[in-house]
Formats: C-alpha cells, structure tokens, sequence
C-alpha cells in the first residue's frame, strides 16, 4: 500500500515537473515571440523617425547650410518626444550643391534594448538659369553661342583669368555638368606642351580654364550626373579618363583589346562603350571589379552597328537605364536596345509605325525627361524609359527657313535638356529644333556667319545663367 502512494506521489511529481517545463518553453516562446514584435515594432518606428528627420533637414535646408558656412558643423539630433530621434550628419560637396543626409533614427535610446534603422537621401540642387543657349564649335575650334531659335550665331572668345584668349585645336566634343561648368576637349592634331587639348568654361563669370597635357588629346566626352565627373577618351592610348576636381584628368583603365571605343556612357556604377567598327559588341567596365569586359549581343532586331549611347535616369529612380541606338548590319532598319547593369541587354519596341521611316540612327540623348534619337532622312524617334519608341512622322515636321519641301537632312548629332532640343547635320548643316519635348519639330537649313556658312563639329544645349543655387526644388536619390 504504501509502495503505490510513493508510486503515485512519484508520478505527479513528474507530471508536475514536465508541465513547469511546458510552461516555461510557453512562457518564454510567448515572450520570444512579443519581443519580436516589439523589436520589429520598434525597427519600423526607427525607421520612420529617420525618414522625417531628414525631411526636416530638406524642408530647412537652405539656413541650415547658410549656418554651416560660418562653422564646421556637420552632425545634428533632431527629438521627437515620447518616440525618439533622428542622428543626422552632411557632407557637401561641390558647393554646397550636393549634399548627402545620413539620418538614424534611434528608439529606446535611454533602455538597454534600442532600436535603430537608417535612411541616406542625397540632393542635387540646381542652378538659377537665364535662358536657354546653344553653344557650337567649328573645325578651327571657334565657338558659336546661338538663341533658343537655333539661330543668331555670335562668336565668343574664352579668356582666362589673365586675359589670354583659349582656343582649342581639333575640337572634337562638348560635354555639361547641368550648372555652371561647360567643358570642350580637342583631338590630337598640335605640338607639344603649348596645345590645349581641353577648355574649362565658368558660365558664371564668362572666364575659362585650359588643360595642357602634353598633346594627349581627347576625341569624346561625357558627364555621369550619378558621378559628378566628366569623361573622355583618349585619342593615343584609348584610356578612359575623368576629369579630377575640374581641374586635372587622371586615367583608369586602358579599354578591352580589340574594341576602340568611340562613345561611352556612364551609370549604375558601370562605364559602357561603343565602336561602329565592331558590330553588335559593347565594352563595360564594372566598379569593383578587375578591367573590361566585351559583350557581343545576341538577338532579333538587336545585332548591327551601334551608333549612339546614353543613359538615363528619372528623378523618382534609383537606378536609370543606358540606351544605344544604331542600324541593322544589312540594311537601314533602326535599332533600340537597353540595360540597366551594361551587360544584360533587352530588345528596345517601335510601339507606332511610319511607312517611309526605315532609316538608321545616329545619336541619342537622354533630356532630363525623356531619350531622344536621330538619324538620316529627318528620323526622329523618343522614349521616355529606354524601352518603348515612338517615331515621329516626318511629314508633320514645319519646314522653316533653308530647308527643303520635299526632303530631309541626315542628322548626326542631338543635344537636349528638359523640353528643349535641338539636332545637328554635320554633312549637310540642316538643323531641327523643339521647345515642348519632341512633340512637334521645326527644320531649318545651314547658318551663315557674315558671308561664310558654319560647319559644326559639336554642339550642345545649357542653361546659361548666374550659377546660384536653387534650394526650392531639389533632387532627391532615397536609399537605405
């Protein structure tokens, strides 16, 4: 009797002890699971505090840098009771014209179990613009500024500080950084030390800047917005160069043998590269990683001779797209292909079709808003993601002064910026003009200065004006 009283006090003994061991793995799944929810309910907040403490900064940004300018104050804490803060710091650069907010938001700070999550905006500001101006160079390297028109040529001589007028030798290409600096390079036609292969023009002040490198000139130039740099290639060893602080060009890596670039775009954290003399290939140079790398691309509609590159990206994007433009290899029928990362390429889509509008393309630009490309025969086509085109019927385009009834130039160069853009015929000098984004277009034929006609090697469209910041509408990149 007594064996199954100590029998059944053992058994519920254990059963005792087996549920204290439930509960307490209920107990602390229970807890495990709330604080997982807190932690994640924390997490969110955090991340919340860290976003408006940063549109705080946005929205007050113009004292709050005019502050900075008398102080090295970098870092800031914004409190939002019973919630918690935003840990902010800046960096400017170029200014005060680029600025990027890291800002943490912290939660529980003063617990010993905190929260915190990050957000970095960075901001472009803008110029205070005048009109908009189109800047030319002939093949004696005189630069032409023209109106909105595309005409009234003026010639315009670049001094430096001193006085000295700069003239470059064997233009070849012009390039703008959306503000107030304006850059042109040379080729590789002059001697020595005393040529200037690339002119540095300060919008603001009207005074220039000349870079001597020895005859180691240039033959085309890009500015990458995602880098705040120009580049260029090198007409003797086919480097890509970027130019340094505005002030020096530096080099960083000789191309992929058997593909001498001819035009090249930069975006994404990639530089990509074309040649007409190497059908259906890219270069692309990744960040990060060791040398160029060729792509022959592959597909329907996609192979031929690539003319045009740009890349593009929209002030909502994170990331933006290059777009390349050329002709089938066998015949005339236009190519559009793009790529965000410069290595995995997509078929581009005519999306209307135009009976008669068969003709290649030469050049393609990317506006600010939209990717605009040329080519022979008054072909005009746009986009405004890289994927889908639209051709412009060239019947409707209004034929202005010099131009003819009944045919079209064969354009070669296009520049653009915002709803403006115009297109160049080097061949022929015939020019095409829009003010509201390409949707209509007007034609006119070669520009005289005095009694002699003007033969464009380059051209490009600005904004020319004081050069001040505009702190009201900034761009913004959002990224964690």
């Amino acid at each position: 009797m007594n064996n199954q009283k100590g029998n059944i006090l053992i058994s519920l003994l254990l059963i005792i002890i087996v549920l204290s061991i439930l509960s307490i793995g209920v107990y602390k799944l229970s807890y495990s699971a709330g604080r997982q929810a807190q932690f994640s309910r924390d997490n969110s907040q955090a991340y919340y505090l860290a976003k408006a403490g940063a549109e705080l900064m946005i929205e007050n940004i113009e004292g709050i840098i005019e502050k900075m300018e008398g102080s090295n104050e970098k870092d800031f804490e914004i409190e939002f009771p019973n919630e918690g803060k935003a840990v902010i710091t800046l960096d400017c650069e170029y200014d005060n014209r680029k600025i990027t907010i890291n800002s943490t938001g912290v939660v529980n700070g003063s617990k010993g179990f905190e929260s915190r999550n990050s957000i970095q905006a960075k901001l472009r500001f803008d110029s205070i613009y005048g009109e908009v101006s189109i800047f030319g160079v002939d093949v004696s390297g005189v630069i032409y500024m023209f109106n909105e028109n595309f005409e009234n040529p003026k010639k315009i001589d670049i001094k430096d500080s001193g006085g000295n007028e700069i003239r470059i030798s064997d233009p070849r290409s012009f390039a703008w950084d959306r503000d107030d600096t304006l850059v042109l390079v040379g080729g590789e036609s002059g001697k020595g030390n005393n040529k200037d292969e690339t002119l540095i023009y300060k919008l603001s002040n009207n005074e220039g800047i000349s870079i001597k490198t020895g005859g180691n000139g240039f033959r085309y130039l890009t500015y990458s917005e995602d880098n705040n740099k120009f580049y260029a290639i090198s007409t003797n060893n086919d480097k890509i160069n970027y130019l340094d602080d505005y002030i020096k060009w530096k080099d960083i890596h000789k191309p992929t043998v058997g593909l001498k670039i001819e035009k090249l775009a930069q975006g994404n954290n990639a530089i990509v590269g074309i040649s007409r003399n190497k059908d259906s290939k890219v270069t692309y140079f990744i960040d990060g990683t060791e040398g160029w790398k060729n792509k022959t691309i592959n597909g329907f509609e996609m192979e031929g001779v690539y003319s045009g590159i740009a890349y593009g990206k929209k002030e909502d994007e994170n990331r933006g797209r290059f777009v390349i433009v050329g002709n089938e290899k066998h015949n005339t029928y236009p190519i559009f292909i793009f790529s965000e990362n410069g290595y995995d390429w997509q078929k581009g889509m005519q999306k209307n079709t135009m009976s008669g509008i068969n003709y290649e393309l030469k050049d393609v630009i990317w506006t600010g808003k939209i990717f605009v490309a040329i080519g022979n025969s008054g072909t005009i086509y746009r986009s405004v993601n890289g994927k889908d085109w639209y051709v412009f019927d060239r019947q409707n385009i209004i034929k202005g002064e010099g131009a003819s009834a009944t045919h079209w130039f064969n354009y070669s160069k296009v520049s653009g910026y915002g709803d403006y853009i115009v297109a160049y015929s080097n061949t022929q000098g015939g020019r095409l003009v829009s003010t509201d984004g390409g949707v209509t277009w007007i034609e006119k034929g070669p520009m005289k200065y005095g009694d002699n006609e003007i033969n464009l090697i380059d051209l490009i469209v600005i904004n020319k004006g004081r050069g001040e910041r505009d702190f009201t509408n900034p761009t913004i990149h959002w990224s964690k």
